[in-house]
């Protein structure tokens, strides 16, 4: 078998990992892999060259090491469709997973340009830990009107229930998130989150910039989140129009929330 992945181009230890992430297709979620040595012994090749492969894997997210027990198949990443509103929690939970997080900071926030709020409105500031399944993958930090914290009563002790859900709490009080811009950036993750996060030096991120509003455009929440890029996918469902001389056919529909003009996604510069 070793022979024939010898066949294939690049390092031994890619060739290894190319086979294990065909392996891992046709398993289930939590299915246990074979060992290192018994992948070594399989293979003809030492064991330095499977842990490398290994450690690949574990690198792209595929697979996770427990220490003493092995290492086993990943839970696939959380996917993102454009189109549909969810929070964290509703998205997690489609998925067939739980959701928790653990609060970080309940507090007074300053007001920062690029906000969808006036300047000088008084804010609070909620950084969470967002968990799947117990494994931290990634970080919110969402800024909330004082005012509109004080009506539907958001504390710090309800936003430390490991079960609170910001949009749910909205709908409960009342309110309801008619729709949100999106922004979303690839970046190397800053070291607190890569710490919070069980990140490597080198890890990459998925900054998400979110504004959401009610239906009469009022601001709801403003939300930086890091995800660990490993466990987060982004779906779009993309349509071409025929271009007719003399005539721009090609817009995206234009999102008016915040009194700002967004032409849908495209692809940098981003700036700001």
């Amino acid at each position: 078998m070793a022979a024939g992945m010898r066949d294939r181009d690049g390092p031994l230890y890619l060739q290894i990992a190319d086979r294990l992430r065909e392996d891992i297709a046709t398993l289930g979620e939590g299915a246990r892999i074979p060992s290192e040595p018994q992948l070594a012994r399989d293979w003809g090749v030492s064991r330095f060259t499977v842990a490398k492969a290994v450690e690949q894997l574990a690198d792209e997210g595929l697979i996770t090491r427990r220490q003493g027990s092995g290492s086993f198949v990943a839970a696939a990443p959380l996917r993102r469709q454009p189109g549909y509103l969810l929070s964290f929690t509703e998205a997690v939970e489609a998925a067939g997973h739980k959701a928790t997080h653990q609060l970080l900071a309940f507090g007074e926030a300053s007001w920062q340009p690029g906000l969808p709020y006036p300047e000088g409105t008084a804010l609070v500031r909620l950084d969470r830990l967002r968990l799947v399944d117990g494994m931290a993958v990634a970080l919110h930090r969402s800024l909330i009107s004082a005012e509109l914290a004080r009506s539907i009563g958001l504390t710090r002790d309800v936003a430390a229930s490991h079960s609170f859900s910001l949009y749910r709490f909205f709908e409960e009080r009342g309110l309801s998130v008619h729709g949100a811009t999106e922004r979303l950036i690839a970046c190397t993750a800053e070291p607190g989150d890569r710490e919070l996060l069980n990140l490597g030096a080198d890890a990459v991120v998925v900054a998400v910039t979110r504004h959401s509003f009610a239906a009469d455009g009022t601001p709801l929440d403003a939300v930086n989140a890091v995800y660990d890029a490993r466990r987060y996918s982004y779906e779009a469902t993309l349509m071409r129009q025929p271009r007719n001389p003399g005539t721009n056919t090609e817009k995206s529909d234009e999102i008016h929330f915040d009194g700002a003009r967004h032409d849908g996604p495209r692809l940098g510069p981003w700036n700001g």
